[in-house]
Parts: structure tokens; C-alpha cells; sequence
């Protein structure tokens, strides 16, 4: 098996001073990067190079979705580094979005630009149903989380009739779990960072189990940033999202033991970045 290096080839298109300098951008989404490489290279119909362009195409795509939904819609004024980040959020996504096209049309593969037009239709879709969801207060927290993990696996998901008939039980049970595995992990820097936002596991999960007083604070977006903390300690919302982090990590385990030597070995890494997060200091918001 040739070696994966679709971070190193998306780097000429994600890693520009202006942006870098400027604005925060999402993470590469590396692990269904690497899934659907792996997958898509036992393929002898994909050894022509579609093996790595497949997942750069969905990773830039991926990577434009992602960088539009950070996007600050606040409606005061912003002040002109924040008004620069906006701007050269919306141009990034834009760009990262194209650039799946151009890659797609140029190596003919008008098919594989047909399906992935039609998984971000379906990501937006789900979007706004959970939008709607939320603006009714109806998110449960591990809606919220299920719902998040399906947005993050559906692009790549996409491929699965490309994926050979004997591998297609693992691709899909893993590209399931290492999405809740990103999901989380996400929700761990959104944590830590403090985010009071409602696209946010702490939100829903704040709003399920605080006071009536609590949640009226919440509601009103009335929190300074030392009572969010607080809440999240008292309710101990970050070691909830590592007690869940760790059984998604027993899960894939459970998955791999049924796997031959070659793929426990294979995948069984990609779980190391999900791994150090239970032992890197100030991962999440907890008590000691």
C-alpha cells in the first residue's frame, strides 16, 4: 500500500500567510481523509491516483463547509481584525469549495463532482434541520452530537459504492465512529476555548441539566465567561465528552478485534490523536 499523504498535497491550497495571519482556520480532517484513502487504494479500479484525489476533493470541500460555518454572524459592528477574519473566511471557504471542482473536472472525474455536489445539498440540508431544531429548543445533547457526526461523515460517505463489497461493513462502521471521534474532539476545543455558543455539546448539555435560573442566563446569553465555567465544571461537561470519547475509542477497538493483523494494526493508529486527548493538559474543563 502506497503511503497516505493527502495533508501534505492539500497544504499548497489550505496554507496561505494572509489567512494564516489573519483568521483561525478548522482542522483538516484528516482521519476521513485517511479512511477513504485506505479504503479507495485496495481498489485496483482506484490505483490510478483517484485513491489520493478522492479524498483532497472531499477534504478541500470538507474544509470550505467548515470554514464558512466559523463565520462570526454577530450583528454589532465588528472591529476591522474581526471584520478581515469575516471576509477572508467567506474568501477561503469559497476558494477551498472550488478548488474540489477544479481539481475533479480536470482529472475528468465529472462523476465523483456529481456525487459530492449532491453530499453538500445534503449537509446543508441537515444544517438547517438541526438549525431549526435549536431555534425551537429541541436539541437534546446527544442529538446534538449524532446530528454532527452524521454532517461530518456524509461527504466522505458519499463514496461508499466505490468502495469494494467485502470492505464496505468495516469502511462504514469506522467512518461512523471516527466521525463521533472528531465530533468530540472538536467539542473538546470548543471547551476549552469557552465558546458560549449554541452550536456547542456544552450549550444543550447546560441547558438539559442547569437550574431554571441557569438556564434563563444561558437562553439570554447573559454568562460572563467566568459563570460558563463554572457551569461546566458543575456539571462536569468535559469529562462527560472524554467518558464519550473513550467508549467510541472502545467501539473501534471492538470493531478492529474482528479485523485481520494488517487493518488492527492500520487503523488502530489513527486513534493516537484521540488518545493524547485524554492526557494533554487543559484538553477540557475539569475539577483537580
Amino acid at each position: 500500500m502506497k503511503p497516505y499523504r493527502v495533508p501534505q498535497l492539500a497544504k499548497k491550497y489550505v496554507e496561505y500567510d494572509m489567512i494564516l495571519q489573519h483568521t483561525d482556520m478548522p482542522s483538516f480532517p484528516d482521519s476521513r481523509a485517511r479512511l477513504l484513502f485506505a479504503f479507495l487504494n485496495r481498489s485496483d479500479e482506484q490505483k490510478d491516483g483517484r485513491d489520493e484525489l478522492y479524498p483532497l476533493a472531499t477534504s478541500l470541500v470538507q474544509m470550505g463547509l467548515d470554514t464558512h460555518d466559523m463565520i462570526d454572524t454577530a450583528k454589532e459592528m465588528p472591529s476591522p481584525s474581526k471584520m478581515r477574519s469575516r471576509q477572508l473566511k467567506v474568501l477561503a471557504g469559497d476558494y477551498f469549495s472550488g478548488r474540489f471542482y477544479q481539481l475533479l473536472a480536470q482529472a475528468g472525474s465529472i462523476d465523483a463532482v456529481s456525487i459530492l455536489s449532491k453530499a453538500i445539498c445534503d449537509v446543508n440540508e441537515s444544517k438547517m434541520s438541526m438549525y431549526h431544531s435549536m431555534c425551537k429548543l429541541l436539541m437534546p445533547p446527544q442529538e446534538y452530537l449524532n446530528g454532527m457526526a452524521v454532517i461530518k461523515k456524509r461527504l466522505f460517505h458519499s463514496f461508499t459504492p466505490w468502495i469494494g463489497d467485502s470492505d464496505r461493513r468495516l469502511w462504514e462502521s469506522l467512518l461512523q465512529e471516527f466521525s463521533l471521534c472528531d465530533t468530540l474532539a472538536e467539542e473538546l476545543t470548543r471547551l476549552e476555548a469557552a465558546e458560549r455558543s449554541r452550536f456547542s455539546f456544552a450549550f444543550w448539555r447546560l441547558l438539559e441539566k442547569g437550574t431554571a435560573e441557569e438556564r434563563d442566563l444561558l437562553l439570554n446569553e447573559t454568562l460572563d465567561g467566568k459563570s460558563w465555567r463554572q457551569l461546566l465544571l458543575k456539571y462536569k461537561v468535559g469529562d462527560l465528552l472524554l467518558d464519550k470519547l473513550d467508549a467510541v475509542i472502545g467501539r473501534i477497538r471492538e470493531i478492529l478485534s474482528e479485523a485481520d493483523d494488517r487493518d488492527r494494526e492500520e487503523f488502530g493508529r489513527m486513534t493516537e490523536p484521540f488518545l493524547r486527548l485524554f492526557h494533554t493538559p487543559g484538553t477540557a474543563v475539569r475539577e483537580g
